[in-house]
């Protein structure tokens, strides 16, 4: 997970993970994330800082699905950045 977590702080291509457990803290500008999960009891936190950054989430599975949010996106906030799905 730290390795995971190094190539998200340093790249700015979409990134996409299949975990019970996703944890992405990143700043920068103009950041795509992409988080998906599926399978059982799964949770997402997400802590985004920037401009131009956008996020897709999607979980599937069993229950306990979650996510935590948090997005500071400065002065240039996209109009419709953040996709959550959960089924």
């Amino acid at each position: 997970m730290k390795i995971l977590t190094a190539l998200l702080l340093i790249s700015t291509s979409v990134h996409a993970q299949t975990v019970n457990n996703a944890t992405v803290n990143m700043q920068g500008t103009n950041q795509n994330v992409t988080i998906t999960q599926s399978g059982g009891s799964h949770s997402a936190s997400v802590d985004l800082r920037g401009n131009g950054i956008t996020f897709l989430g999607s979980q599937s599975g069993t229950t306990n699905q979650s996510y935590s949010i948090a997005i500071d996106c400065g002065s240039n906030c996209p109009t419709s950045p953040y996709t959550i799905t959960q089924y």
